[in-house]
């Protein structure tokens, strides 16, 4: 007679629960899993606006931002570098979005 050995699944089990809770920690840590509600607004970054011709003007930084914008369907909407995936509407003080005109944006050379 051929005696079948039991497997132990409890290694299987703690492997399969640990790879789940890895997988979510990374997906959190990368901004891919979102766990606010819809009434709540993520501030991601704050932005202050410089006019051409001022004085503050000529004190910028040389580096560039960590975000991109883009102009769809008539607002603007910001996309982070470091974070793939990371994108939102562009809204002013008041909550308000900020509007923009794709045909105005000049296109780079």
């Amino acid at each position: 007679m051929s005696e079948s050995r039991e497997v132990n699944k409890l290694p299987y089990i703690l492997t399969a629960l640990g790879t789940l809770f890895l997988t979510m920690v990374i997906l959190h840590f990368y901004g891919y899993l979102n766990f606010a509600r819809e009434e709540e607004g993520l501030l991601v970054a704050e932005f202050g606006l410089v006019t051409i011709g001022s004085s503050e003007a000529g004190q910028l930084q040389a580096k560039a931002a960590d975000y991109t914008a883009e102009c769809v369907d008539g607002v603007m909407i910001l996309h982070a570098t470091r974070h793939n995936g990371l994108s939102g509407l562009l809204v002013d003080g008041r909550q308000r979005v900020v509007r923009c005109n794709a045909q105005t944006v000049p296109a780079v050379q």
